[in-house]
């Protein structure tokens, strides 16, 4: 396993194939380190010559090699951590937000003004 990445984009261009996602998320959901007979039939890959070779590839950067297995390295982690959070923020809403219900108008302090205005908020990013 690298400790340092020279080329990030090589890092990331590991990361293309769902295969190694697979292995990861593996990884993952294991208690402890697998052998690697156990780690391919978790992974779901029947060919061993495929599946070295993209375990091969992850040792790069995202896992590391023990004398009882394979086990995720600290940046393997970061990344399933990642697209778990991402996969869950694309997963559609069962419910629509309700409108809140409002008694008077910011505005004018009228009810039922039926004026329509805007509000802008700033992005938390620029501490306006």
């Amino acid at each position: 396993m690298t400790d340092s990445v020279d080329d990030p984009a090589e890092a990331f261009d590991v990361l293309s194939d769902e295969t190694r996602l697979d292995i990861l998320r593996a990884l993952a959901d294991a208690d402890g380190p697998l052998p690697f007979s156990r780690l391919r039939e978790r992974a779901g890959i029947r060919d061993s010559g495929r599946f070295s070779y993209h375990l091969r590839r992850l040792c790069e950067y995202f896992v590391r090699e023990t004398d009882e297995g394979y086990a995720l390295g600290h940046a393997g982690s970061r990344v399933v951590a990642a697209t778990a959070t991402a996969a869950e923020a694309a997963e559609p809403q069962d419910e629509a937000a309700e409108p809140a219900e409002i008694d008077e108008c910011p505005v004018c302090g009228a009810e039922d003004c039926e004026r329509l205005f805007h509000v802008h908020l700033s992005p938390p990013w620029r501490g306006d």
